[in-house]
């Protein structure tokens, strides 16, 4: 929507054309985890589920915390025009601080590209162009993860015959 927004008026048909597939990708993952929720239960040891949960919030927590700190700190700097691609950085290097269940390669191949396209977006990019194309490849970045979670998901849930 930031993209959208940063390359000029977005018409109906855009907001459909955004709203559309965020519903779909929604409803697909809403069904599966109502099929997915007892498949999964003792999936780990409840040890290593607490250990994974403790470390996901952590790794969350300071990603939120860096963001808060690149809006404070980057403006200060004279920096105001990198701010976003810096939040883009660190929500890419946030996947790879992921504890080991989270590691799958969809994740990784996800913080990859953002990481690789917040450093290229400032070199190719100036202004709101930059803002807008940070943004819009971050995401497409997602969307594309959060697809491929999703069919990976189905696949899995599938072959377990839930």
């Amino acid at each position: 929507m930031l993209a959208a927004y940063v390359f000029g008026r977005i018409s109906t048909l855009g907001v459909v054309a955004i709203a559309a597939p965020m519903t779909l990708l929604v409803t697909s993952a809403v069904r599966l985890l109502r099929r997915g929720k007892d498949a999964g239960k003792n999936a780990f040891p409840e040890e290593e589920q607490k250990r994974n949960d403790r470390i996901f919030g952590i790794v969350n927590a300071v990603t939120w915390v860096l963001v808060f700190l690149v809006f404070q700190i980057l403006p200060r700097l004279g920096l105001g025009k990198l701010i976003f691609p810096a939040v883009v950085l660190i929500v890419g290097l946030h996947f790879f601080a992921m504890p080991p269940l989270f590691r799958h390669r969809a994740n990784l191949v996800t913080g990859a590209v953002m990481v690789v396209w917040a450093i290229v977006c400032p070199l190719l990019f100036h202004g709101d162009r930059m803002i807008g194309f940070v943004a819009g490849g971050a995401g497409v970045a997602l969307w594309v993860s959060a697809v491929w979670a999703l069919n990976t998901a189905r696949k899995l849930l599938g072959s377990a015959g839930v």
